[in-house]
This record gives structure tokens, C-alpha cells and sequence, in this order.
């Protein structure tokens, strides 16, 4: 038994070094266009096979190489993945994207406008401002001001989670008119946990950050 496990071991090892040798020659020759170009296809190839397993984990895949890449056609396809519905996809796109605005954050946040702007991706603009709220640029407090204003009772949400998480004082007068907003929304990540009104979530942020002004 200890001898079939130990080669089963060896297998994970030798697999891992295959990995790491192909992702080394993916980024070693050729240029970063040409890579966007295999990995949006790939994107598109993932996204049309019927075995979900695969796909997801061809997208996951993905999402953990475009964060190497970066420049601006990189995030737009990390939005992409961001937006898909399983939580398989999104972390890794999420942590990649995070990663990201770390270093270039003007670029990240140009390509999340347009994302606002084109008013589509809203599974992707849900998860957004949680990775602004964790990055903490000024800048992302504008960016959930506008998310504020999304169809979605979803985005709003967590928009207004990421404001409180990020502190500034000032944005309280654009939270106050939702304080009614009877939509309801999940109350957190575990499903069990019922659902909240947006006013009353809207009510929490804005006694979160008046405390902060004391």
C-alpha cells in the first residue's frame, strides 16, 4: 500500500514539474499580445464545452495566467472570468485581478469604469467593490459611488459594504437615501444566513462611519 501511494505521490510531483515547465515556456518567447490572444481563445473554447469540470477548470486555470500578464486587455478578460457564475472561476480571477491593481492600479480601474459604464457584467461588479475595499485606494471609494446607482440590489450591496469597509466619512449623505430601499439581499456568503433589506444594510454603514468620525 505504502509503495502504490509513494508512486501515486510521484505522479502529483511529476505532473507539477510538467505544469511549471509549460507555464514557463506559455510566457518565456513570444509577446504578451499573442498570449491574450491564445488565452481569450481558450476562454472562448472553455466557456463552449459541454464538461463543466473541464471548463471550470480550464477557466481557473486562466484566471491565475492573465494575472500574469496584465495591461489593460488582461483585466478586461479578468472581468470576464469574474463574471462567471461559479465561485471556481471568480477566486482566482478575483485574486489575480487584486494582485493586479496592487501594482497597477489606474489601469485596473480605467477597465472597471468601462465595465460600469457598459452596464453588463454584474455578477463581476458584485465581487468588485470587495476587491476595491481590499485594496484601499482612494480612488475605489468614487468607483462604489457609481455602483451605488446599478439596477442591481446585488452590486449596491456590496457597494455599500465596500464604503463602510473603507472608511471615508463623507460618502454617508450619498448612503442616506437608500436607509428605505426595501430591496432584499443576501446577508452574507453562507446561504443559510437569510436575507437583509439594502436600507438596513445602508443604515449599518452609515452608523459604521459616523462612529468613525468620533
Amino acid at each position: 500500500m505504502k509503495s502504490a501511494l509513494s508512486d501515486s505521490l510521484k505522479k502529483v510531483f511529476d505532473a507539477d514539474r510538467q505544469l511549471r515547465r509549460a507555464q514557463h515556456e506559455f510566457f518565456s518567447s513570444g509577446a504578451d499580445e499573442a498570449r491574450l490572444d491564445a488565452m481569450e481563445g481558450a476562454i472562448d473554447e472553455a466557456l463552449a464545452l459541454k464538461d463543466t469540470d473541464e471548463s471550470h477548470a480550464r477557466l481557473s486555470r486562466l484566471g491565475s495566467l492573465l494575472g500574469e500578464v496584465g495591461g489593460a486587455r488582461a483585466v478586461k478578460l479578468l472581468l470576464r472570468l469574474l463574471d462567471h457564475d461559479e465561485p471556481e472561476v471568480r477566486v482566482p480571477a478575483g485574486e489575480s485581478l487584486e494582485d493586479l491593481a496592487y501594482s497597477r492600479y489606474a489601469e485596473v480601474a480605467r477597465e472597471i469604469e468601462r465595465a460600469i459604464d457598459a452596464g453588463k457584467l454584474v455578477n463581476a461588479l458584485t465581487e468588485v467593490p470587495y476587491i476595491l475595499a481590499e485594496i484601499g485606494e482612494p480612488g475605489g471609494v468614487k468607483l462604489c459611488l457609481r455602483l451605488l446607482k446599478h439596477p442591481s440590489a446585488e452590486v449596491v450591496a456590496s457597494a455599500v459594504e465596500a464604503l463602510a469597509a473603507l472608511g471615508d466619512a463623507s460618502v454617508i449623505k450619498d448612503l442616506e437615501p437608500l436607509r428605505n430601499d426595501r430591496r432584499r439581499v443576501a446577508a452574507d456568503d453562507d446561504p443559510e444566513a437569510g436575507e437583509i433589506m439594502l436600507g438596513d444594510l445602508a443604515l449599518e454603514a452609515v452608523e459604521h462611519l459616523r462612529s468613525l468620525e468620533g
